[in-house]
């Protein structure tokens, strides 16, 4: 088991680096000077010089993201905001809480609805709840997420007051004002793979309940309630496990359009600031926060894998 989990930190670093080191150099890429989109196009030569050197511009690209990732690996020092001159760490350390709980709250929300819909579909199949099903994915999958925040904010924030527009108030201010205003943009996270997931589950399980052993075992006189939760539900788990881990780490993209519409102030909304004022460290680290969350989660899926199917080694 050590081995295992080493192998896969080992081979997750890889992939934290990588992604960090392309979008490095795409970044500095871009043509125009942070310096000039900072203090303008109008900057002195001596300005601009003097902000170069100041967040170590003028230094060879390879050796500014050497740099930068010793750094934020080691020390989780992610340099300096371009724009507001304060540590990018402060920055993230405010965010990325607010988008872990969302994810965590939509993924739980998904999770409640799509295990037990999909897995009462795969027991009734060609009923009237499969069919209903059915539709719900298929609209689930079809609604896009910023359109679908939009109409919930218009009829139930706007014309009917049951939610606040938008903004997400801390816990001290209040749990029941937080919760209540997590419900729309955790329902609009949610409902994609809320679709994505059920389907999923329905299709396993009617993999698993085709087997000759739990034919077998039915054959053999065992209740049909103890086949379908020991033997069903457990073997169809186990590609469900690796598509949650999957979800929760695209939730992440999706959380950018979701935050946007909201207002609410988490690292993917920074993020897209970040993008649209073109400061490159905030960018940077908003990235590689990312990118070391979707290996984590993979990592705990392959662990959680083995523990569903002892029969692959570790």
């Amino acid at each position: 088991m050590l081995g295992f989990l080493l192998s896969r930190l080992v081979s997750g670093l890889i992939a934290i680096v990588s992604v960090s080191a392309l979008v490095f150099w795409l970044i500095r890429t871009v043509p125009t000077s942070p310096a000039l989109l900072v203090l303008g196009a109008d900057a002195g030569d001596t300005v601009v010089a003097a902000f170069e050197a100041k967040y170590g511009l003028d230094q060879p690209i390879l050796q500014q993201y050497a740099t930068w990732i010793w750094r934020a690996l080691t020390r989780f020092d992610f340099g300096q905001s371009y724009i507001s001159g304060r540590p990018i760490t402060t920055e993230i350390a405010l965010t990325l809480p607010v988008t872990l709980e969302l994810i965590v709250v939509s993924m739980t929300l998904c999770l409640l609805i799509s295990i037990p819909l999909g897995t009462l579909s795969a027991f009734r199949p060609g009923s009237i709840l499969d069919h209903a099903a059915r539709a719900i994915a298929v609209i689930g999958v079809s609604t896009p997420g910023f359109w679908l925040g939009l109409v919930l904010i218009l009829i139930l924030s706007v014309r009917l007051g049951w939610f606040p527009p938008g903004d997400l108030p801390p816990v001290s201010q209040g749990i029941a004002a937080h919760a209540h205003s997590i419900v729309l943009p955790a329902f609009c996270l949610a409902i994609y793979y809320t679709a994505i997931i059920s389907r999923m589950t329905r299709s396993s399980i009617l993999e698993v309940l085709n087997q000759d052993y739990v034919r077998t075992a039915v054959a053999m006189g065992l209740p049909k309630s103890r086949v379908r939760l020991i033997y069903v539900l457990r073997n169809a788990m186990i590609p469900i496990v690796s598509v949650v881990a999957m979800s929760c780490g695209y939730m992440f993209g999706w959380a950018i359009v979701v935050e946007q519409v909201f207002n609410i102030p988490g690292v993917c909304r920074a993020l897209l600031a970040g993008i649209f004022s073109r400061d490159y460290n905030l960018v940077l680290a908003a990235v590689l926060v990312i990118t070391v969350a979707f290996v984590l989660l993979n990592i705990l899926a392959d662990v959680l894998y083995r523990v569903l199917n002892p029969r692959l080694s570790w």
